[in-house]
């Protein structure tokens, strides 16, 4: 049964960076974290920001989501960041879309808006990775619903998440594997955690292995239309993908205010660090990339919002999405740069382990490869002027 939700009871009004701010205040040792806390959306959703974001007509107010994605990336570890943005852009994003009619759905949607129940994306498996057309995971045709067998390697959120909207390959009646692919939602308390990864980065971010083993859920947890499985996911990770630009945004802008703090706090030769040119410059340099990937992340998140989702729209969040992971870790590294050698130490200064985090922005979401694979589709030639302008002789 469908559980009443009184969004009157949420504010509607704070500030987002307020809101922010309040959410992330009670974390404590935030270096120390090595699982994704959930009160961080429980607050969000509690102050309205979670339904402000989807508000009015879809895709709501994508440019909010992108404010959001680079506001907690200012202020918190870059797990926390992606952990909020899986949640807010992947999962929601799908539940709007796709939800249709479905009690269940709509339910889990609600309670997602709220910030009590916290979704997870399982896509890739341990033998396909980023080929999403290799999947096994297998859902079959069962009395009143489907029953979901398979494993997923890598699930974030999925160690403390409620439940997870999972990519498989539809079975007919008698079990055997169709070529459909289809998305179904399943509780995770109904999954077995088999292995949590130990990362390079982004500690505060669960990310987990699960198996489903023969769980049956209702026929109306399908999400979207049974063969569209892989066009539902690739619609979800358009929004996580251009989330994933301005976690960057804010990840350096961290970094960058450190780094400028430092400059003028610490003295070299007898003077502030930021009095000799050449450190001035390297941190000017980072601002000028900082604001170009920034009007770029908005501007395109602008067009996520007039736009339909098409190729070409996919292709510029890609573009974004590879552009921004590319130049996060040289951005980092050169405001670890001005730390010197304290910098490299992960006892005196956060640099480095943000450097590490950062790094996860050309694999998560789609690999640079697949993002490039995207953008390729959209080069075009100009047939005519190459005939009128190019005269190579043979």
């Amino acid at each position: 049964m469908a559980v009443d939700h009184d969004a009157t009871n949420v504010q509607q009004s704070v500030p987002l960076s307020d809101a922010v701010r309040e959410s992330l205040a009670d974390l404590g040792d935030v270096s120390a974290l090595r699982r994704f806390p959930r009160g961080v959306l429980e607050k969000l959703g509690k102050l309205g920001v979670l339904r402000r974001r989807w508000q009015g007509e879809f895709p709501g107010d994508v440019l909010l989501g992108a404010h959001l994605a680079e506001e907690v990336a200012r202020h918190a570890p870059t797990g926390i960041a992606v952990g909020v943005s899986l949640h807010t852009e992947s999962v929601l994003s799908l539940l709007h879309r796709f939800a249709g009619d479905s009690e269940y759905l709509i339910d889990l949607r609600e309670r997602a808006l709220d910030g009590t129940a916290v979704g997870a994306l399982a896509a890739s498996e341990p033998t396909g990775g980023s080929d999403l057309s290799a999947i096994r995971t297998l859902a079959v045709p069962a009395d009143g619903g489907w029953r979901i067998s398979g494993r997923k390697k890598y699930v974030s959120l999925g160690a403390v998440g409620d439940f997870v909207i999972v990519l498989c390959r539809l079975a007919d009646h008698h079990g055997t594997p169709t070529q459909r692919l289809a998305t179904v939602v399943v509780p995770l308390d109904r999954a077995s955690v088999v292995r949590e990864h130990e990362k390079l980065g982004t500690h505060a971010l669960d990310t987990v292995a699960v198996e489903f083993q023969d769980v049956l859920v209702p026929s109306d947890a399908l999400l979207g239309r049974p063969g569209l499985g892989l066009a539902n996911v690739s619609y979800g990770l358009s929004f996580e993908r251009l989330a994933v630009g301005a976690q960057v945004v804010g990840a350096v802008s961290r970094a960058l205010a450190l780094a400028v703090e430092h400059s003028e706090r610490r003295e070299q030769f007898g003077a502030p660090l930021r009095s000799h040119q050449h450190i001035e410059f390297r941190l000017a340099e980072v601002l000028v990339e900082l604001e170009v990937l920034r009007a770029a992340v908005h501007e395109v998140a602008r067009q996520v919002m007039t736009e339909p989702m098409g190729r070409p729209l996919v292709a510029r969040v890609a573009a974004v999405k590879v552009h921004a992971a590319r130049i996060a870790e040289r951005l980092v590294s050169d405001c670890m740069q001005v730390f010197g050698g304290a910098g490299y130490l992960a006892r005196e200064t956060p640099l480095g382990q943000m450097w590490q985090d950062v790094r996860l922005a050309r694999i998560g979401g789609g690999t640079d490869e697949m993002m490039l694979a995207l953008v390729a589709g959209e080069l075009t030639g100009a047939a005519d002027e190459y005939s009128s302008a190019v005269r190579i002789s043979s």
